[in-house]
């Protein structure tokens, strides 16, 4: 009941904050998921039946929870776009829908051990009952082990997996979950002796199982998309493809600068697609998009994409906006990360940019194809203020760097980063660590995997 408190406190605070509307609601999604958690918790204690010991019951308890974040994983993964409001766009969906299974696998090893124990338990069960439970638990487990692991980046830097295979071994985790549904349905003695906690689990069971079918059968189908041509390609750097695509339809995307699109090349039938920040809308619906060729599907891109092909796009998702930061911001941009400001810069509402200090950093000059154009855009826009970031020659942009050209932080500073992990997270430590309110850094998680 304590925690319960601690969250109705924490979103007090949030609701009675200064700050935009949409970033509130961005809390209520991750908060939702720890406060019925606590109602699950609390449920499984007052309901525990008689005679059950305490490390059967924790190791069940523990095997419960991994199937509750499991749940939420999944529907996370439906990329339902009535869901980004509350949990703060597609992006931090994805990194809590990794952070969800990354912790029902560390909770699956409690489980493991203790749930396996004769304490406790006033019944036993059928040899058959048993192997099946057993096979089933041990084969979920290492399922989701493997899941997981070739989804951290460094093990898929490692393994060299491309993309499309990972995503076709993702696309098992939801057999994974109805396994592990059965498997609990056929050990756990604290779910059938208790016809509520039954309920419960049956619930959990048919949210799971409705999401990965809505993802594999349903989502596909229903997800906003839109025809395009390939209007100009363009290659300003050895790795990096510029392009524009114009709308094929009557019923272009309605999309605007800093969100993200699914480009699928080839038209409807084109089973490959790639997440891509869009750098700018034109008044026609022409949308532009930026690429950096890194992986096999981009290097690809780069090097067969011809003006006149076909294309689709889906979404629009993302909450990077800078309209929920005040009129005091500083953006922050790593390589290929300028694409979101691109966008917002070349908007056609432009003229209501807020005053901003851009950082544009690359490891060198020749890395930054987009400085001609980010030049003309200051020039135009007096409230922006360019700083190019030069890593070879002058280390990488810090927190003194920041404030060297931009004076003091004030308290209503926004600051906006997109760019390599390793520089947003750094960056996000240093400039908290300077007084910087975490509801005032915004950053957008391109990297999906």
């Amino acid at each position: 009941m304590p925690f319960l408190v601690l969250i109705a406190i924490y979103a007090a605070r949030i609701m009675r904050s200064p700050l935009d509307t949409r970033l509130k609601k961005s809390h209520v999604g991750p908060l939702t998921v720890a406060a019925l958690f606590v109602v699950l918790s609390l449920a499984w204690d007052w309901l525990r039946p008689d005679g059950i010991g305490t490390v059967y019951f924790l190791g069940e308890f523990c095997g419960v929870s991994a199937l509750y974040l499991m749940t939420w994983a999944l529907v996370l993964a439906t990329r339902l776009r009535w869901l980004e409001q509350w949990f703060g766009g597609l992006d931090r969906m994805y990194r809590c829908h990794k952070n969800y299974a990354l912790w029902s696998i560390l909770l699956l090893v409690p489980h493991s051990v203790f749930a396996d124990t004769e304490a406790g338990r006033t019944v036993r069960e059928s040899p058959q009952a048993v192997g099946l439970g057993r096979a089933l638990g041990l084969a979920t487990a290492l399922g989701l082990l493997v899941l997981v692991l070739v989804s951290l980046a460094r093990v898929g830097r490692i393994l060299r997996l491309p993309h499309e295979r990972w995503l076709v071994v993702h696309r098992l985790i939801g057999l994974l979950v109805v396994s592990s549904l059965v498997h609990g349905w056929v050990l756990d003695h604290i779910i059938g002796r208790s016809s509520v906690l039954k309920i419960v689990y049956v619930v959990m069971g048919v949210v799971g199982t409705a999401a990965y079918a809505y993802d594999e059968l349903v989502m596909r189908r229903r997800v906003p998309r839109a025809d395009y041509t390939v209007h100009a390609v363009k290659r300003p750097a050895p790795d990096i493809v510029d392009l524009t695509l114009a709308p094929a339809g009557h019923a272009p995307l309605q999309v605007k600068g800093g969100q993200f699109v699914y480009l699928r090349v080839g038209g409807h039938r084109a089973w490959r697609e790639h997440p891509l920040s869009v750098a700018g809308v034109q008044h026609d619906g022409c949308v532009r998009l930026t690429v950096r060729a890194v992986g096999r599907g981009t290097r690809r891109l780069y090097a067969d994409l011809r003006e006149g092909a076909l294309a689709t796009l889906s979404g629009p998702y993302g909450m990077f906006d800078h309209t929920v930061g005040g009129q005091r911001q500083i953006w922050i941009a790593g390589g290929i990360g300028i694409a979101p400001f691109l966008g917002w810069i070349t908007h056609e509402d432009a003229e209501a940019l807020p005053s901003a200090d851009l950082f544009y950093c690359t490891s060198t000059a020749t890395d930054a194809p987009f400085l001609p154009e980010l030049t003309e855009a200051a020039r135009r826009h007096p409230a922006l203020r360019l700083h190019s970031v030069y890593s070879r020659r002058q280390g990488r942009l810090t927190v003194d760097k920041i404030l060297a050209a931009t004076g003091p932080l004030t308290p209503d500073t926004h600051v906006f980063l997109c760019g390599p992990a390793s520089m947003v997270e750094n960056l996000t430590i240093a400039l908290r660590g300077r007084g910087i309110s975490r509801h005032h850094l915004h950053a957008e998680h391109f990297a999906f995997r």
